[in-house]
């Protein structure tokens, strides 16, 4: 996978191959879906290669990113949290006028991709965290998406070490014992 030019597919893939999400795990949107969160967020267009994220895997994007709202359902009412969020500290929340909000991690960091009008089809990924200013940590989606195959191989390091302690299991069971897919 080719770190500057590769496709959301090619993504998806590389993260089933390393076995750092399942397949069940990636549900990708509808066009109807995709056409209505612009419409929720107010926002004119969706760049292309986020647009392909959300038609591939962007329903379930789990488990990338634990404990941060990012699937579709997400999507359609973080931004007027976000908002609020920015108001409740002080900050201007006109940042998100023409942004289209793409995460919110514990309720208090943003993830946005601001003047969405004008951005290309690989944007950079910019953050608010709480009593910050506002940061563009990642250039582009691409390095964004990259980021969270390292945080995921990290996490997945931890569940394995905790395993083999016995403090831990990864395999997860039904209730008479079988495991699950």
């Amino acid at each position: 996978m080719n770190p500057k030019t590769f496709s959301i597919e090619e993504f998806r893939d590389h993260l089933l191959d390393e076995g750092l999400v399942r397949s069940k795990d990636v549900v990708g949107c509808s066009e109807a879906e995709i056409d209505e969160l612009m419409r929720v967020q107010r926002v004119s267009r969706i760049p292309g290669l986020y647009r392909d994220f959300l038609r591939v895997m962007g329903k379930s994007p789990y488990p990338l990113l634990s404990g941060t709202d990012w699937s579709y359902e997400d999507l359609l009412r973080i931004k007027e949290s976000a908002r609020e969020i920015l108001a409740e500290d002080g900050a201007d929340p006109g940042i998100l006028d023409d942004a289209l909000v793409i995460a919110m991690h514990q309720g208090y960091v943003i993830y946005y991709l601001p003047a969405i009008g004008a951005a290309g089809d690989d944007p950079g990924v910019w953050n608010y965290i709480e009593e910050e200013q506002p940061t563009n940590p990642w250039p582009t989606f691409r390095a964004f998406l990259l980021s969270l195959i390292e945080l995921r191989r990290e996490e997945l390091g931890v569940y394995r070490d905790l395993e083999a302690g016995g403090r831990f299991t990864m395999t997860q069971v039904e209730e008479n014992g079988d495991p699950l897919d």
